[in-house]
């Protein structure tokens, strides 16, 4: 059975269309004025806000520790 990829599925779950977004990042009324110039300038915003997140998710994550291995000396 193929997997579930419909929207509501995805990153933006609310149905929030990426057009949108761009609309709304951009102040414009409607798709017709999105250009590719919005488009590149909205996905490179968007990976270097990833890359920031992931940077701050890698640095403030908890160092848990491994458990022992029942062979380990204590």
């Amino acid at each position: 059975m193929e997997p579930n990829t419909g929207p509501g599925t995805g990153p933006n779950r609310r149905g929030v269309s990426v057009v949108q977004l761009i609309c709304r990042a951009y102040g414009l009324s409607d798709a017709s004025e999105i250009t590719m110039e919005h488009i590149h300038r909205y996905v490179a915003e968007r990976r270097r806000v990833e890359e920031r997140t992931h940077h701050l998710r890698e640095r403030f994550r908890p160092s848990i520790p491994r458990p022992r291995a029942s062979d380990d000396a204590a």
